[in-house]
């Protein structure tokens, strides 16, 4: 099979894994390659030519350029997927430990208004060393605890960035994650001077929110969530983004959270909360198989809305792209490579999912330099850390669409060497979405 214009013949590889999927009382017949993710799709009569060598020169060089097929010297197409970075652009700046909440599936020890903050020495040493990376861009994501118990704190910060930011050729961006209920006019002008960037943390409407997100009383906090959210909305500040953590509280009736987030016209996240914190008094998180049907339920709800809200990209773009340029489900992710945690003490972590725990920690920005923390060899090993350190992602067929997250697996087993503790919805997830191209793409193609 030689097309002339490459002078190049191909040969089928031997290393392809092939998925049997039965859509519609037919067969479709999956080849995928485990350690690209790349995937292609053929029905019966295809397949069939394709085992018996009989796919013409330019079917067989279509499944070259995709990585499935060797040209006759052996060599192949690489896969330029997103290189993870070698130093830190975006910074988790934990403006303040104190938070007006006590959400049940908290990662770390916070509430009620008791903790600390950070002063003006550690917020300069943290801007000055991300200035310091080679990033044409860099990003500081305020959070806290709720950074809106340190609004004061927060504008000493951005003044200084924004006063060490003249002379050089940085790109300089803000974004808070804020769980909304402290919105004020004096939040609302900084963020418009500054053009914040804001996620929300809210898991539904009414009693979804309330059952999860408390005060330290355990009253509910939907109410101040949602005029909050009103608020923003009527200062032409709609969060870019909303992050809705899904567990016992919410996963029965998914189908309300895309309606209530589609009624605000805010897309948002959803994802299984995880093992670690409160979660592990609370049990929220979902037991094995209810994250993907909470997930199915969402996908189906927000095609039947139109709505565009339902943030499913961090699957689809693995599945579909690949593009697989999310920090968080890549290898290596972005844990110590991309991003970077303050805490108000100083203290430097991998990502904001190990802050606080002293086995994680980096160093002080007080003390060293964040060039120096990132290449200490216990740091470079966690940065290097790959599907091929982890037992059974190494043998997944769907590794290379995926990364367990390495704080959750931490949380759930006490290594970042296992699989995600909601592995077998992922995976389910993925099957569910290459079932739903079939039937988009294939199956009414060969119905027309």
């Amino acid at each position: 099979m030689r097309t002339p214009w490459m002078d190049s013949s191909y040969r089928k590889r031997n290393d392809l894994n092939v998925l049997v999927r039965d859509i519609d009382g037919a067969k479709y017949y999956v080849l995928l390659r485990a350690d690209t993710g790349a995937w292609v799709v053929f029905n019966e009569r295809d397949y069939s030519r394709y085992l018996a060598d009989e796919l013409n020169e330019i079917e067989m060089e279509a499944l070259y350029f995709r990585g499935l097929a060797l040209d006759d010297s052996g060599e192949e197409v690489s896969m330029n997927f997103p290189k993870a970075a070698d130093y830190p652009s975006v910074a988790i700046v934990n403006i303040t430990t104190n938070c007006n909440l006590k959400c049940k599936y908290c990662f770390v020890n916070c509430g009620s208004f008791v903790g600390e903050d950070m002063d003006e020495f550690v917020m300069q040493r943290t801007i000055e060393e991300m200035y310091k990376m080679p990033s044409k861009t860099i990003t500081f994501e305020l959070q806290g605890g709720e950074p809106l118990c340190n609004l004061d704190g927060m504008e000493k910060f951005l003044e200084i960035a924004e006063r060490l930011k003249d002379g050089n050729d940085k790109i300089v961006k803000y974004r808070i994650m804020t769980n909304a209920t402290l919105i004020d006019d004096k939040f609302i002008n900084l963020a418009k001077k500054y053009n914040i960037n804001m996620g929300v943390s809210v898991d539904g409407p009414g009693d979804m929110t309330n059952l999860s997100r408390v005060d330290e009383n355990g009253v509910g906090c939907f109410d101040k969530v949602d005029a909050g959210l009103d608020k923003l909305i009527a200062n032409d500040l709609t969060p870019d983004g909303a992050v809705c953590t899904i567990g016992q509280h919410n996963c029965k009736d998914s189908y309300k959270i895309v309606d209530y987030f589609h009624s605000k016209d805010i897309a948002f996240k959803p994802r299984p909360a995880n093992y670690s914190g409160r979660e592990l008094e609370e049990h929220m998180t979902t037991k094995k198989g209810e994250w993907f049907e909470a997930y199915k339920e969402m996908y189906f709800r927000s095609k039947n809305l139109g709505a565009i809200n339902f943030s499913i990209h961090i699957f689809e773009e693995n599945v579909y792209g690949p593009i697989r340029d999310y920090i968080c489900m890549r290898y290596p992710c972005g844990a110590a490579r991309e991003i970077i945690t303050v805490n108000p003490d100083g203290t430097i972590y991998p990502c904001d999912g190990f802050k606080g725990n002293e086995k994680f920690l980096m160093g002080n920005i007080k003390e060293e330099s964040l060039k120096d923390m990132i290449h200490k060899p216990w740091v470079q090993k966690l940065r290097d850390r790959t599907e091929k350190d982890i037992p059974q992602c190494s043998k997944c067929l769907f590794r290379a669409m995926c990364c367990s997250c390495c704080y959750s697996a931490y949380g759930a087993f006490g290594t970042v060497y296992r699989e995600d503790p909601h592995c077998y919805d992922r995976r389910k997830i993925f099957l569910f979405l290459i079932d739903e191209w079939i039937k988009n793409n294939v199956c009414n193609a060969s119905t027309q």
